[in-house]
Parts: C-alpha cells; sequence; structure tokens
C-alpha cells in the first residue's frame, strides 16, 4: 500500500494540472438530463455519461411513478505504470424544492460482486533459536534454529460493492454507491469501466436532482500531479419527468411513459469490463 495515495474528486473540486477539466456546468436552468456527467482528464482519465432515462411508473396498478436511470462510468490510464486501486461512486437524489419524496428503490451491483479472481501459492517460515541447559554447572548452545514452513494457496479478485444507504439517518434511503477494489495481490487497477443501473420511485412529476461523489486512490505519481482549487459546487443533473418540459439541449436518450419499469431487471443492464481485447488484428495486404 507504500504506492498508494487518497484522491477525493467530490465534485466540489477542479483539476489544476495542465489539461485538466473536472468541472461540468449546466449550460441553462431548463438543462434536463445532461448526458456529460463528470469529466476529468490526466495521467488517468475519468468520466461518467448518462446513458439512458426512462420516466414512467413502477406498475400500471401503483401509485408511484419511477425513473431508471443508467450511467457508464470510465477510467483510462493514460501511462502504463497509473492505475486506480480504489474508487468510490455516490450518487444523492433530492427531490425540488416544492416536489414530494422520491427514494432508491434499487440499483445495479446490489452486494459484492468479484471478476478476474487469481490463485497464489504461497510460503511462510517461522523460526527460533535453540539453546539447551544442563544442571548448574554447564550451559551448551546448539547454535540451531528450528523453522517451521508452511505452504497454501491464496485467492483474490477485483471486488464490486453496491449499496443503498439514508442521508443523516433520515428516510427514504436517496444514495446509491458503488465501491471498486482492484486485486491486490496483481495490482492492475480496477475495471475500465461500469455500466450501473438505478431505479427511484418518486412521488410525483416534479423535476429532480442528483448530485455526484467520487473518490478513488491512486498510485502516488498521479496524485502529485494533481492539484486541486476550490471552485463552486459543480451543477447537478436535473431530471425532468414531464415529457412537454424538453429544456435546453434536450437528450436523445430520454423516454418516457413505462409504466412497468418496477419489473425491470437492473443486472441485465449493466456492465463491468476489466479490459477489451482485440483479436484477428494481423492481416495480410496484397
Amino acid at each position: 500500500m507504500g504506492d498508494i495515495e487518497t484522491v477525493n474528486l467530490d465534485m466540489f473540486e477542479v483539476g489544476g494540472e495542465e489539461g485538466s477539466d473536472f468541472h461540468v456546468f449546466n449550460i441553462a436552468s431548463d438543462h434536463y438530463h445532461r448526458t456529460e456527467v463528470l469529466q476529468r482528464t490526466g495521467a488517468i482519465d475519468i468520466s461518467c455519461n448518462l446513458e439512458k432515462v426512462i420516466h414512467g411508473a413502477m406498475a400500471d396498478d401503483s401509485d408511484r411513478y419511477a425513473t431508471l436511470i443508467i450511467m457508464e462510468w470510465c477510467f483510462k490510464p493514460q501511462r502504463h505504470t497509473r492505475r486506480i486501486s480504489e474508487a468510490t461512486i455516490e450518487l444523492v437524489f433530492a427531490p425540488d424544492k416544492h416536489g414530494g419524496d422520491i427514494e432508491v428503490e434499487r440499483i445495479s451491483f446490489d452486494g459484492s460482486y468479484s471478476l478476474l479472481q487469481t490463485t497464489q501459492d504461497e510460503t511462510v517460515t517461522k523460526g527460533a533459536d535453540v539453546s539447551l541447559g544442563i544442571s548448574y554447572a554447564a550451559n551448551l548452545d546448539l547454535g540451531g534454529k528450528w523453522e517451521k514452513t508452511v505452504s497454501y494457496q491464496s485467492t483474490d479478485a477485483i471486488t464490486v460493492n453496491g449499496g443503498i444507504h439514508l442521508i443523516n439517518n433520515i428516510p427514504p434511503k436517496r444514495k446509491a454507491k458503488w465501491t471498486l477494489l482492484e486485486n491486490e495481490s496483481q495490482k492492475t487497477g480496477v475495471p475500465a469501466s461500469l455500466t450501473v443501473a438505478v431505479l427511484l420511485s418518486r412521488e410525483d412529476q416534479d423535476k429532480f436532482y442528483c448530485r455526484l461523489g467520487f473518490t478513488c486512490k491512486t498510485d502516488k505519481k498521479t496524485a502529485a500531479e494533481s492539484f486541486f482549487r476550490k471552485v463552486p459546487k459543480d451543477d447537478p443533473i436535473i431530471f425532468q419527468p414531464n415529457p412537454r418540459e424538453k429544456g435546453t439541449r434536450p437528450s436523445r436518450n430520454v423516454l418516457y411513459g413505462d409504466n412497468e419499469l418496477g419489473s425491470v431487471d437492473l443486472e441485465k443492464l449493466s456492465d463491468v469490463t476489466f479490459t477489451t481485447l482485440v483479436t484477428d488484428v494481423i492481416k495480410t495486404q496484397k
């Protein structure tokens, strides 16, 4: 762990290194469903895009409205020696000032998930000096050392942990959280991309907001190159369930009117990719 440093990119900071960009603005007060959720460039590029939003209802016979949100997070080191060993993503949802309550009903990757498990053979040797005392007249020091060697196999894997939480211990649950942990024995970083799905239930059709939090642990060299300075808070993502209110720069990835969102399998909408392998790269030209 000696080469790891914690970097907090809690959407209240902006990268100060040359060429970096972190702060993302809404271009207008009615800029709904902003596609470019987060962008941070540098030794490691970090980005998040809003892939799809569906507004509707939990079920035909339900008194709760619903919204399904799909986001893709990408982590791309620009040099071989750079990596993120741990990353935590938080989405905090809140209603408009006069809106009804909103609750995170379900998320994908809820619980603990492992991928790319590895097995290592390990050996531990324990020992101690040995001396033998004989009566009161002499002490015989054998000058030796006993040793005990234990061999065993250990397993490790990349881990994705997800959960739904209260805000300040006050219901309902309005925070979705995921933590990505690298395979500690391999030290090859977190996956290159993570696609997550969130299902919200709503009391009304008023607009609502999502604010992001992101914390990561990187190699020390990457952390040392990232200087942060305080700026005003980043603009939250504004969600508008009313189909007549398209707003400024309408997103093409928004759908309306699905009244069976409560039955959607979120895991089928989600994905995690460590790397993409390109095959058939050797070609013959005549």
